[in-house]
């Protein structure tokens, strides 16, 4: 009996700190990508208010005491970036024509992102009190050794992300190598459009469209959209 108490009061322990390690993970994940769109963001109040926070997260030891402070002051958040990477590992090599792209489409890397939450609970109260009993003296492990918990997440800066379709399509016609030269040629199209309209009218032809990009606005499918809280895709 005293080794299943062992056991189920073990357990309780480890999978308490196993969901606080879960959501350290979750929170670094949250920190890395929001580094890649934000480089000067500093998440570290959200990722409290989000991830350790709230009625899901309100652990405690075994003797019903709060693990964690009121304001999770325990959260820490630690941000690194590592070195730019060499145009041999940045898309496309280091092609001439490549490295344009990559500049024009703001594709080119300017180095890993790396975010890493800390989680260090405090042992908020000594089991002093406890009897003086074998299986007494043997609980008092539990409440004495609180883990520290890291976890990070590291991810790519600089990978040519859109807002919307239409942000897409902006960023696409901002490269005379790979769309405004070729869309250049509109200009001839539209000195001939311009004399053979009238002579087209006659049989209701559409007018040519030379606004190519513009056309695929709102063509993404819908199960590629998900609504968030504030109505955005």
């Amino acid at each position: 009996m005293l080794a299943l108490l062992s056991v189920w009061v073990a357990s309780a322990w480890l999978l308490r700190f196993q969901d606080m390690a879960l959501q350290a993970s979750h929170a670094s994940r949250y920190a890395a990508f929001s580094l890649a769109r934000h480089p000067d963001y500093r998440p570290v109040g959200a990722l409290r208010q989000s991830f350790f926070m709230g009625p899901g997260h309100q652990w405690q030891d075994r003797r019903g005491h709060e693990l964690l402070s009121a304001t999770r002051s325990e959260i820490t958040l630690q941000v690194m970036r590592d070195v730019r990477l060499s145009s041999k590992a940045q898309p496309g090599g280091a092609h001439a024509d490549a490295e344009r792209l990559r500049r024009e489409w703001l594709l080119e890397d300017a180095g890993i992102f790396s975010a890493q939450v800390t989680a260090a609970p405090q042992a908020v109260a000594a089991a002093a009190s406890l009897p003086n009993a074998s299986f007494g003296a043997g609980l008092r492990q539990f409440d004495a050794y609180y883990p520290r918990l890291v976890r990070h997440t590291a991810i790519l800066s600089g990978a040519g992300h859109a807002s919307s379709d239409r942000d897409t399509q902006l960023k696409v016609g901002q490269s005379a190598l790979a769309w405004g030269d070729a869309a250049a040629s509109s200009t001839l199209g539209r000195q001939v459009a311009a004399t053979v309209t009238a002579v087209d009218g006659a049989w209701k032809r559409p007018a040519p469209v030379f606004d190519w990009l513009g056309a695929w606005q709102g063509m993404v499918p819908e199960q590629h959209f998900s609504v968030g809280t504030g109505g955005l895709p």
